[in-house]
């Protein structure tokens, strides 16, 4: 390979390496305020309980550091066994008949092993049944929650359905007011502001008429903070913008309170003491700035949705602490890059310049997994995968080793370099391919039979075993060929030596 087209592939692989390092590692907030946030893959990967909540790795409801809050919301015709047992229990001690009255209400529901109870006419018949407009129904609100808690953009937030008809929320403890929006959150239905001389009898501002939503007159909600001072805006459209500024006409003399709903939930009020004539009015208060963000998510979701959504109960918030400490995330990193210096340090004494070589290769072997770890669903970031990911990686070095020294003794025997690291590659091909294949199958297979503890760890083992042999067989050799054609002087680039015979 000549010189120039070496040196064209180096510029090549290593803008590659600097654009994959941003995009996995580099996060940073930009924007009015900070409020965009650009956050990396590394960022973005699901951390597991044994990082966060004590549940254990691969635990239904997910972590973070530092542990979280949990809650479980219930839709309306669904309620915990532990309720419907206690409202039970609390009737038959007055009234043996309202007791069976109550009882004949619900059904168990079979499939999440008796921990809910299914109300009759509301989401199931007398068989227990699901009504299809109950599970349709529900299907859209879970979509709602998911995205107003991805919105938050905050590591380890997760929703997920649990006993097939309810669903459970985590919120990382870093946040400031997780009750907030755990709380918030569960509210459905359309929004509406409304306005008159007291709550009971308030009205629709707009007077949407049934061809309208009331997207037809807001067109976003958003949050802020200016001079320390935290907000939530309100974005309308002109026929929006008319009909406040309407609303508010008088206000200088008699002042207009507006009221904000979520379906039948009143969120927050608003007294205007002036008229209205811009195009969006800001709400302060008490808000931080996540509160406000909360809030914000909390309208913003609710503009397209419909005037009969399901509506939650949110059952009893709990906290719970970081299995191994809150700071085992940070520890896990610190580990890497200790581990990461050592290596480096023995490839570029041993190698001299042929150790970027290996930088390069294990490089976009961490990549490559973390990239994994972000697009594969069931993959996440725990001590187990932690640790399997070290052990490929030891892998990795070692293959990259045994073919370095394979390429050495070639080479001290009088060979050209291209022939050294030829034959030397040659010499040991096989074996390690047949090493990672080996270790690759077992990994899956164990995967595969494993109980769940085991299964991601196992999963990323093999993972990673496919990525090294890929990196020390293919990438390695292609650096290796590139690097080595931008000098003259290869012996000294690799730091291999000639054995020197003595004429007797």
């Amino acid at each position: 390979m000549g010189k120039t087209k070496s040196v064209i592939l180096l510029i090549v692989y290593t803008l590659v390496i600097a654009v994959l390092c941003f995009i996995c590692t580099v996060s940073f907030s930009y924007g009015p305020d900070n409020m965009q946030t650009f956050s990396s893959v590394m960022r973005m990967m699901e951390k597991d309980a044994d990082l966060g909540l004590a549940y254990g790795a691969n635990a239904d409801a997910g972590a973070y550091i530092g542990g979280g809050y949990s809650a479980v919301y219930y839709p309306d015709g669904v309620i915990s066994a532990k309720e419907y047992e206690d409202n039970l229990a609390g009737l038959r001690e007055t009234s043996e008949e309202d007791a069976a009255e109550y009882a004949a209400q619900y059904v168990r529901y079979p499939d999440a092993s008796g921990a809910i109870y299914l109300e009759i006419g509301k989401a199931c018949d007398e068989n227990g049944v699901v009504d299809a407009s109950f599970a349709e129904d529900f299907s859209e609100a879970v979509d709602t929650i998911m995205e107003r808690y991805s919105r938050l953009r905050e590591d380890g937030a997760r929703v997920e359905i649990a006993d097939n008809y309810t669903v459970r929320v985590f919120l990382p403890a870093m946040m400031d007011s997780e009750y907030v929006a755990i709380n918030r959150f569960s509210y459905m239905g359309e929004m509406s502001i409304r306005t008159g001389a007291s709550e009971e009898e308030a009205t629709d501002l707009f007077g949407i008429r049934s061809d309208e939503t009331i997207a037809d007159y807001v067109t976003n909600v958003t949050s802020g903070t200016t001079a320390g001072t935290s907000f939530v805006e309100f974005h309308f459209t002109e026929a929006g913008q008319a009909a406040m500024n309407t609303a508010t006409a008088g206000a200088a003399e008699t002042a207009v309170t507006l009221y904000f709903y979520i379906g039948d939930s009143l969120i927050m009020n608003l007294s205007v003491a002036e008229q209205m004539t811009e195009s969006s009015i800001y709400v302060t208060g008490s808000y931080t700035a996540e509160t406000a963000a909360v809030t914000a998510t909390l309208f913003d979701t609710a503009l397209d949705a419909s005037s009969d959504s399901l509506s939650f109960t949110v059952g009893d918030a709990f906290f719970h602490e970081a299995l191994y400490g809150g700071e085992t995330v940070i520890m896990l990193y610190i580990a890497f890059g200790v581990l990461f210096v050592a290596m480096m340090a023995f490839f570029f004494i041993r190698y001299r310049r042929l150790g970027f070589v290996h930088l390069y290769t294990f490089l976009l072997f961490t990549f490559a997994m973390i990239l994994c770890g972000w697009a594969i669903d069931f993959v996440y970031l725990s001590v187990e995968s932690f640790l399997a990911f070290l052990l490929a990686g030891v892998l990795l070095c070692a293959s990259n080793i045994v073919t370095f020294e394979a390429a050495r003794k070639e080479y001290a025997l009088g060979k050209t370099m291209a022939s050294s690291v030829k034959t030397g590659y040659r010499k040991c091909f096989w074996k390690l391919f047949d090493l990672h294949i080996v270790l690759a199958v077992i990994a899956f297979l164990v995967s595969a039979i494993a109980i769940e503890a085991l299964q991601v760890a196992a999963f990323v083992l093999g993972l990673a075993v496919v990525f090294s042999g890929i990196g020390s067989l293919l990438v390695n050799r292609f650096g290796w060929a590139v690097m080595m054609g931008t000098t003259k002087r290869q012996g000294a680039f690799c730091n291999f030596k000639r054995e020197e015979v003595e004429d007797e």
